[in-house]
């Protein structure tokens, strides 16, 4: 059982410098990349969710304007257009964000879930 347990840290002494390395690698770069994608289209699904297995809302962009379309099995409707506000703010809050490094990411979101935490005990 000793071997077994110092195989183990070992292993994961190794793996876990590279793991997050690729972690760090794929915030700096892979967020910008997945923005740029979507960017360049003229239609694009701004947000979607879920009502039941076959069931869904989404709100599409073509152009400047925006739509809630449902979508099933068999078919899809357009609800209504939304209005050129609720466009904006549904675009900011599903922007993803861009940290210049890992600590910015750690300040952000790690220490505070932390600090939340320890609040509720």
């Amino acid at each position: 059982m000793d071997l077994e347990f110092w195989t183990l840290l070992l292993k994961i002494l190794i793996f876990l410098p590279f793991i997050l390395l690729l972690l760090y690698l794929s915030l700096k770069y892979g967020g910008n990349k997945l923005q740029k994608l979507q960017n360049g289209r003229y239609m694009k699904v701004i947000d979607r969710i879920a009502l039941s297995k076959d069931n869904s809302i989404i709100v599409v962009k073509i152009g400047e304007k925006a739509y809630a379309v449902s979508s099933s099995s068999k078919e899809i409707n357009i609800l209504f257009e939304l209005p050129k506000e609720e466009v904006s703010t549904i675009e900011n809050i599903k922007e993803l964000p861009q940290y210049d490094d890992m600590k910015e990411l750690f300040k952000k979101h790690i220490m505070k879930k932390g600090a939340k935490d320890e609040n509720k005990k």
